[in-house]
């Protein structure tokens, strides 16, 4: 017999159709089992009171004397349900080989106390431990050549300075170098825009001058055309036009629509007095026109004197103000005159002296003249003067 083995054979489950079918439903509602026939109050009270009578006997247990719950069937063991035993008294404890043992550290106390007040002794000097013997020497003469010895510093020394000046040169023409490719290289991107720029020129020449031979021959043709519709209606008109005149004033003379003596008297003076008219108004219209015009170039004319005139008269009062003004600008100098320039026995120094700004230099002359004169003292004036401008002497004024 097997060790598991079920209490029942295995049968399939046959469940509720989920739809009914509407043939078997009873075709009268009065008939219908589902359909609630009386009181519906009664049938509230009954599901009340089945509700109640249901709590009643939950809350007074199995034993209770409303109703008695129905006792469940015990439930059967599954392979499920299977669980190991627990592990008993003889179990290994493995605490000591997982969990770090930790032997104990003795611990005591221990108190002190430090005496109050104590001065603290001096620390004494650090003298170090002597190893070796001590020894002297004398030496005579230096203990090493300088000239000898310095000569590596100096190698290293220039050596590392040559060094990296080399490669500071190297850098600055490495930079340079640079800059120069950059140059080319910016020169032909130019190049290469004006060649292209050029390229576009040339290209919207032709295309233009394409566009224009064509606009050229388009108007050529159309000259043409016109011209040989002018011929030909110049031709047609030669041809028809002699005879058609002869025969629609035929035909106009004969229908009486025109009389020679209507129009020999009636429409020929009027056309000519009408042309006469045209001619006479042109002839007013071009001698009014001319009178215009040299009514504005005398008006021009006259403006434009009055015009130059005016400026004139404006430049003399401003001449006149300009002289006024110098001459009401009224100063004293004082001159000094070298006793050889006019022969006097000494420098005298002439002045002041009344002047204005409209006096010259002969003036000048003249005041200093008649101040000597006044002052009577004899002397002689040279050809340059007093002043001595022919010669180009500096003077001091005072």
């Amino acid at each position: 017999m097997p060790a598991f083995e079920h209490a029942a054979e295995p049968r399939a489950i046959t469940g509720k159709a989920k739809y009914r079918d509407d043939m078997l439903l009873p075709t009268n509602i009065m008939k219908d089992p589902r359909v609630a026939k009386g009181s519906t109050y009664s049938a509230h009270h009954k599901k009340v009171k089945a509700e109640a009578q249901a709590l009643l006997s939950k809350s007074m247990g199995r034993g209770g004397e409303v109703g008695k719950e129905r006792r469940r069937p015990k439930k059967k063991k599954s392979i499920y349900d299977y669980k190991p035993k627990e592990a008993g008294d003889n179990a290994l404890d493995l605490a000591p080989h997982l969990v770090e043992q930790v032997a104990p550290i003795a611990v005591a106390t221990v108190n002190t106390q430090t005496a109050q007040f104590e001065a603290r002794p001096p620390s004494p000097e650090f003298v170090p431990m002597k190893t070796g013997i001590d020894m002297t020497t004398q030496l005579s003469d230096e203990v090493f050549d300088f000239d000898i010895e310095v000569g590596p510093l100096l190698q290293v020394i220039v050596g590392k300075t040559m060094e990296q000046a080399l490669l500071e040169v190297e850098g600055e023409a490495e930079l340079k170098a640079l800059e120069n490719e950059c140059g080319r290289l910016g020169d032909e991107k130019k190049a290469e825009e004006e060649r292209i720029r050029q390229m576009d020129l040339e290209a919207a020449r032709v295309w233009k001058e394409k566009k224009e031979k064509v606009e050229a021959e388009i108007a050529f043709a159309k000259a043409q055309d016109e011209v040989r519709a002018k011929v030909a209606a110049v031709r047609c008109m030669k041809q028809i036009l002699p005879n058609m005149l002869g025969e629609v004033y035929q035909g106009k003379v004969d229908r009486g629509e025109w009389v020679e003596n209507d129009i020999a008297s009636a429409f020929l003076p009027w056309l000519i007095k009408s042309v006469e008219e045209n001619i006479e108004g042109k002839r007013r219209g071009s001698e009014l026109l001319d009178d215009v015009i040299v009514f504005s170039l005398e008006k021009a004319k006259s403006m434009e004197k009055a015009a130059r005139e005016a400026e004139e008269q404006r430049l003399k009062e401003l001449s006149s103000a300009a002289a006024r003004l110098r001459a009401a600008r009224v100063g004293k100098v004082k001159i000094n005159i070298t006793a050889g320039s006019v022969g006097l026995a000494a420098d005298k120094v002439v002045g002041p002296l009344d002047i204005t700004g409209s006096d010259t230099v002969r003036d000048l002359e003249d005041k200093i003249k008649a101040w000597l004169t006044d002052e009577g003292i004899t002397f002689e004036a040279g050809e340059s003067g007093f002043l001595q401008l022919g010669n180009s002497v500096k003077q001091r004024l005072r």
